[in-house]
């Protein structure tokens, strides 16, 4: 098991996961095949300078050699062990090269240290952790919005039930001037209020009660007006709930004026978008070629795999992501694995770094390639 180290003495350390070239914990063998980028590969792993970094075809020079000409022939290559960089020729540009050695670890960087130039003139910079406190902190203030709105929402309704019990009351004392009715019946005729059930609006309340008596009142829950019928018309004789103030963007109401602009910009459902990775023919050990920029920021919830043609022995792939096309990451902990003659991945591929920015740009990368497998499609699910 490799060991982990901080560098406790920074406020963000550095964690480099090393191992120690002991039997009992040995350096593994390494085949990355890398493109080279602006004239250099960046290793997956730190190689051990003890068994050096062998590339066919190509001859490995020492830094003291490099001081004296520095200067790269054609099929020689210089490597810097410390930082798991190796350094060709400008001919090399694009090219793709095995690189087999002897893994020693790597190390992993914060996302304080991880940083995107926003703007030029004068420059911005905004670290990968700036962009991460930036979120949960919007996600705390929509927490808070909606608790508040939850207690709006639970006001409205104790409200609610005090109008249902004014409303009870309202239909007793109705009975009761029905009684008092034969005592007098002309007070009673233009006072009482025999409330039915409510309607839409006064279209269908007319249907729904063609053939009123007088004292007949009726709340359409459109508009929230109660009509009471006369004798010969329906008069408008009230609005319920007209003192609950509505907000809006120019005044307060139930909620503030900033709330509710907060509450407008948030998503009312969030949506799953899919990054598909393939490739139509032999797959070999090596960065599969189609790149995904992804335009949205989100949170990776799922990823599966399935090839046309199954592998006779095992296949293995990551999953990378990188925006600046040198420095690429891992989002898997545990890679999609493809197992003998299967045509579907194990399912028990594990996310590492599920959160997403947008902009960032996804490519699959082949670290074990199974014996004659073929036409792979990987779907990446990212909640958005």
């Amino acid at each position: 098991m490799p060991d982990l180290s901080t560098y406790l003495q920074y406020n963000d350390p550095l964690t480099i996961i090393s191992r120690s070239g002991t039997p009992q914990d040995p350096f593994i063998d390494r085949a990355d095949s890398l493109p080279v980028i602006n004239g250099i590969i960046t290793l997956l792993e730190l190689p051990s300078p003890t068994d050096k970094v062998n590339i066919a075809g190509f001859i490995e020079i020492d830094q003291e050699v490099f001081e004296n000409r520095p200067v790269l022939n054609e099929h020689e290559f210089l490597v810097h062990y410390g930082m798991g960089v190796i350094q060709f020729h400008p001919s090399q540009e694009g090219t793709v090269h095995l690189c087999r050695y002897k893994g020693r670890g790597l190390i992993m960087y914060p996302a304080s240290r991880i940083y995107a130039m926003v703007t030029r003139n004068p420059d911005v910079v905004v670290t990968l952790q700036d962009y991460i406190d930036q979120i949960q902190a919007k996600i705390n203030e929509n927490q808070i919005a909606l608790g508040k709105i939850e207690d709006a929402i639970k006001e409205s309704q104790a409200q609610t039930d005090l109008s249902r019990v004014a409303t009870d009351k309202a239909n007793q004392a109705a009975d009761n001037a029905t009684i008092a009715a034969n005592k007098a019946k002309d007070a009673y005729e233009t006072t009482r209020l025999v409330f039915k059930e409510p309607v839409a609006d006064i279209v269908e309340l007319r249907l729904m009660y063609p053939l009123p008596e007088i004292g007949w009142t009726v709340q359409t829950y459109k508009d929230g007006k109660r009509y009471r019928f006369d004798g010969n018309h329906w008069i408008e004789i009230d609005v319920f709930g007209q003192n609950l103030q509505v907000v809006n963007d120019f005044k307060d109401g139930l909620m503030s004026i900033e709330e509710h602009k907060k509450l407008k910009d948030m998503p009312l459902e969030l949506q799953d978008r899919v990054i598909v990775l393939c490739k139509d023919s032999y797959v070999f050990q090596e960065p599969i070629g189609v790149l995904a920029p992804f335009p949205f920021t989100g949170e990776i919830v799922k990823v599966e795999a399935i090839c046309a043609f199954a592998g006779e022995t095992e296949s293995e792939i990551t999953i990378e992501r990188t925006r600046d096309f040198n420095t690429w990451l891992n989002v898997l902990d545990r890679n999609i694995k493809f197992n003998p003659n299967d045509r579907k991945d194990d399912k028990l591929v594990s996310i590492r770094h599920n959160q997403v920015l947008a902009g960032d740009i996804f490519r699959a990368n082949v670290i074990k390639a199974g014996l004659n497998i073929q036409s792979i499609t990987i779907q990446v699910t990212v909640r958005t």
